[in-house]
């Protein structure tokens, strides 16, 4: 049985070698990175909206305020003209310097989120530039990815072919073990012990583990988590 799956690890070699070409290639690299850009797009804008939606109504307010101050600050100036009580006269100089402050620090205010507005609708602008850029990029890439998979399908439906029939001969147990551990990414899957230590990674193995093995079975490496027998050449 432990000959049969390596016959099958054998010939998987051929896939993952496939596998590696794809996964390698720069036309899949350039489709990922332009994917994940275009999906994070979404989130970017909904933050930019909002900080939009907040400089807004700051601006507005600051401005409603300012329009405010102004007038109180024309009355007081018409009213200064009119007083002939000089301690009156100074209470509205007094009040209308404190307006005049106030009011260059609101248009100062105001000022500032005027800046900030224009930088946000730049960051807008280099979104719907890079985004567009991002689509063509993807596009492009993807197609190209798309190709390259297709002067592969003769080669790789062959070898998966090849690995349907091994795959009968292989125990169900076994055959899911190797091929949860080749889903996660653990390849090759399956290794001879030399000695009394894994084939793989070297971890030396307790007594207990090597008895299971003298008796046939494959166990799990506690260690690398690979699939390792006794070989009974």
């Amino acid at each position: 049985m432990i000959k049969a799956l390596l016959d099958y690890q054998v010939v998987d070699a051929k896939l993952k070698d496939i596998e590696k070409v794809l996964s390698a290639s720069e036309e899949r690299k350039k489709a990922v990175n332009a994917k994940k850009y275009l999906e994070g797009v979404e989130e970017n804008v909904n933050k930019l909206d909002t900080r939009a939606a907040e400089l807004t109504s700051a601006y507005d307010a600051l401005n409603d305020d300012l329009a405010k101050l102004q007038e109180q600050s024309q009355a007081i100036s018409d009213s200064i003209t009119q007083v002939e009580d000089e301690k009156q006269a100074s209470y509205l100089i007094k009040k209308s310097d404190e307006l005049i402050a106030k009011i260059k620090t609101y248009s100062a205010n105001i000022a500032k989120l005027y800046e900030e507005i224009q930088a946000l609708v730049k960051e807008y602008s280099k979104i719907k530039a890079t985004t567009k850029a991002a689509q063509e990029q993807y596009n492009e890439n993807a197609k190209k990815y798309g190709e390259l998979k297709e002067s592969f399908k003769a080669q790789k439906d062959e070898v998966e072919k090849e690995l349907e029939a091994l795959k009968g001969k292989v125990s169900p147990d076994l055959m899911e073990r190797y091929l949860k551990k080749r889903n996660n990414k653990i390849y090759p899957v399956l290794y001879a012990v030399r000695g009394n230590v894994c084939g793989a990674c070297n971890m030396e193995l307790p007594m207990s583990e090597m008895n299971k093995l003298k008796n046939g079975e494959v166990i799990d490496c506690d260690q690398c988590g690979r699939m390792i027998y006794l070989s009974q050449d």
